[in-house]
């Protein structure tokens, strides 16, 4: 190899610098949109190892399709020697450094930009928490509904003894879970079952047979979790958007899915007099907004409307 670092090679040097440029702009470029593409899929605070090996392994693979090959093809311009004029090896060398650099600094860039934007984005889902619970825990204590029992009450330790002391013990109940429950953001399935039960008890005292209920729901699914009063929004806004009466039967039904996923869904009775603005859908998707949990869905179904709840696993 010459001492001197002279461009030497049957490539006339416009053309080798052409392509130079071009393959070493589409090396900094592919490595730029393979970083910027990985912050939409992969970010750093949720899996930084995960990234960092994915992001390494795309660019060397990326470096060799736009680097490697061209001096491949280069071997065998060379007339299949080793020997490069010493001028584009230097200059390769320097560039693979530059590249390297400026990579580790876009990518520091990047790091501490997502790492700002999870800061600021913590504190936003933190303030829209405490919006959240306070709306739940506005709406947990429904005066309506705690009038109406003690009304029903009344009337039945006059003429059912029996029947109001069981009243009593799941109103009680009832009122012990609402107020346990707010410490949680999350809540085993089988507790929310067993506490919904109670409060469709003290419905049914009230209505009687003009309500159905049925649960079908697996083993598994009992061993997941839901935000606290999920199902206490969705059957009370049954009850109080449908017409039920012995004519007109309302059916509450709760099942679980394969998918991870519980279903509640009733029979239409629109009750004409009453507006419905879907603001307990509205926190509830909020809620599980905030524990970014995807997959709650509502709407009309058909007779029937529907609301699919994902579940969550411990």
């Amino acid at each position: 190899m010459p001492n001197d670092i002279e461009y030497n090679s049957p490539i006339p040097k416009q053309v080798f610098l052409f392509f130079y440029l071009l393959f070493f702009n589409l090396n900094v470029e592919g490595s730029l949109f393979f970083d910027r593409y990985l912050n939409k899929k992969i970010h750093w605070f949720n899996f930084p190892k995960k990234r960092i090996v994915i992001q390494f392994v795309l660019i060397m693979i990326w470096a060799f399709i736009s680097i490697g090959i061209p001096f491949i093809a280069w071997y065998f311009i060379n007339e299949q020697s080793l020997i490069y004029p010493r001028a584009p090896v230097i200059i390769f060398i320097g560039s693979v450094v530059f590249l390297l650099v400026f990579i580790v600094i876009s990518m520091t860039i990047n790091f501490f930009k997502q790492w700002n934007s999870s800061l600021l984005d913590a504190e936003y889902y933190k303030q829209e928490k405490l919006k959240a619970n306070y709306r739940v825990l506005q709406n947990q204590v429904n005066p309506h509904f705690l009038f109406n029992s003690l009304n029903v009450l009344i009337s039945e330790i006059k003429h059912d003894p029996k029947t109001a002391e069981d009243f009593t013990r799941k109103l009680s109940k009832v009122y012990r879970y609402v107020l346990q429950s707010k410490n949680h953001d999350l809540i085993p399935l089988k507790k929310e079952i067993e506490f919904i039960e109670s409060f469709i008890f003290l419905h049914k005292v009230r209505i009687g047979d003009a309500l159905e209920y049925s649960a079908t729901i697996s083993d598994e699914a009992l061993e997941t979790q839901l935000p606290p009063l999920t199902l206490q929004i969705l059957v009370e806004n049954a009850i109080k958007h449908n017409v039920a009466n012995e004519e007109n039967v309302l059916k509450i039904s709760i099942e679980s899915g394969s998918d991870n996923t519980l279903t509640v869904s009733n029979n239409l009775q629109i009750i004409d007099t009453v507006n419905s603005t879907y603001t307990g859908l509205a926190n509830l998707s909020k809620r599980f907004e905030l524990i970014k949990k995807e997959g709650f869905t509502y709407g009309k179904q058909e007779a029937k409307f529907v609301v699919t709840i994902p579940l969550i696993e411990e």
